[in-house]
């Protein structure tokens, strides 16, 4: 994805920054609260597309935050953080789990000190502002599935280590492999074996996030091979793992 498509960020000039008539001259203001709030309700939704439709509105006009740093590159750092707890937040209203929120926002946060230009901070920051939405939108999805398939989400996202199948799902479940698959299939929209597949590949960003190797994210996370990762990872996210580190750093 293209981020500069998405979203433009400007930090309001320190000779406005003490004048209040000199800001009403100029027609540079902080962006309105009423505004961040209807960027932030997207992700208590989980409301992917209506999140990205809110941003693009500020492609233009760009979203302007008030000067934190005398440093450009502490500035955005700043800013990022700022921005990922306020959305950590709106996520847990959303329905994501408190602990899942925090580990989310610690990461961040760790991965935006070891990054050292403006331009990457934005794209990080947004790419997981909008893989937290996706998540509040998996929670909220779950809650709504039947007691074997909220059992068989938990079995999945707690063996993403070993070569799941679905055989095994339904024995945890205590069922057959026919229903748990039928039921899976009508509840979610999704074959279990592709979501299977997905949770994976989603695990796997984070390994590549605290730089992990392929063989070794293979390794932990049971594909059969190297080659099936990469594939698997560019089909799911349209660029390979070694674009997607790159993408990052």
């Amino acid at each position: 994805m293209n981020f500069d498509e998405l979203l433009s960020i400007k930090i309001l000039p320190d000779e406005i920054s003490s004048s209040e008539f000199e800001i009403r001259e100029k027609g540079i203001y902080h962006t309105p609260y009423r505004d961040e709030i209807r960027i932030f309700s997207c992700i208590k939704e989980g409301n992917l597309e209506k999140l990205i439709d809110e941003t693009k509105n500020y492609k233009d006009n760009s979203i302007f935050v008030g000067r934190m740093s005398d440093t450009n590159i502490m500035q955005y750092r700043y800013m990022a953080v700022s921005m990922i707890t306020l959305a950590t937040r709106y996520a847990i209203q959303g329905g994501l789990n408190e602990n899942d929120a925090y580990t989310f926002s610690d990461k961040f946060i760790q991965q935006i000190d070891k990054l050292n230009s403006p331009d990457e901070i934005i794209g990080y920051m947004i790419s997981r502002i909008i893989s937290l939405t996706n998540l509040v939108k998996s929670c909220s999805q779950k809650a709504k599935h039947s007691p074997y398939i909220r059992k068989a989400v938990i079995y999945i996202n707690q063996n993403l280590n070993r070569k799941i199948s679905v055989s095994q799902v339904a024995k945890h479940c205590g069922v057959s492999a026919d229903y748990i698959s039928h039921l899976f299939k009508k509840e979610t929209g999704e074959n279990m074996s592709s979501y299977i597949r997905r949770q994976k590949l989603e695990a796997a960003k984070t390994m590549i996030f605290d730089g992990f190797d392929n063989g070794k994210i293979c390794y932990s996370l049971g594909f059969c091979s190297q080659s099936y990762f990469i594939s698997s990872f560019k089909k799911e996210f349209g660029i390979t793992p070694y674009e997607y580190a790159a993408m990052i750093k």
